[in-house]
């Protein structure tokens, strides 16, 4: 392996690396060139402004949200691609769902408020017109409850094509 992550990762860092997030040695490889390129504050972290110029979370459509809440303090490369594992392209909807809902719940109550669920909502990656279903669905949930899961949210979000715009794209 000449690739820049075995050149600073042991062989076990890097299995240990893999088994927890789920990404190829290949992905891996090529998230941390990425990572060590980026430019740290005077404690030797990563600075956010840097975080949101990775391609893959660049082009997130929750970028700003996923690095203030999961990636900002990044401790190390572990925690940047733990982070970055929620969004894979192979995890499926439900978790990303999930995943989505935890970078908007402010109070880590599993649940989110309506103002946090209609932030979420306009970020989301949708036309006016399903903009409006998803809201006119909102409504609906949040006259029989004041909180809501994500189950409440899968039910809001159907028929919007998350599963891919959700995804970390590798350009």
């Amino acid at each position: 392996m000449g690739s820049a992550a075995s050149r600073h990762l042991t062989a076990e860092e890097l299995f240990d690396i893999q088994g927890e997030t789920g990404f190829s040695l290949a992905r891996l490889d090529y998230l941390y060139g990425h990572y060590q390129s980026l430019d740290r504050d005077s404690e030797d972290r990563v600075l956010r402004s840097e975080l949101l110029r990775v391609p893959p979370v660049a082009a997130h459509p929750l970028a700003e949200r996923l690095v203030d809440a999961v990636l900002h303090p990044s401790l190390d490369f572990r925690h940047f691609v733990r982070g970055l594992a929620h969004f894979r392209r192979s995890e499926p909807l439900d978790r990303k769902l999930a995943s989505v809902l935890r970078l908007f719940d402010e109070d880590g109550d599993g649940l989110l408020s309506p103002e946090q669920c209609h932030a979420l909502l306009v970020r989301l990656p949708a036309t006016r017109r399903e903009f409006r279903a998803m809201r006119y669905r909102l409504n609906q949930i949040l006259a029989e409850k004041d909180k809501l899961d994500s189950e409440d949210f899968g039910h809001i979000t159907r028929g919007l094509d998350l599963e891919q715009s959700l995804s970390l794209r590798f350009l």
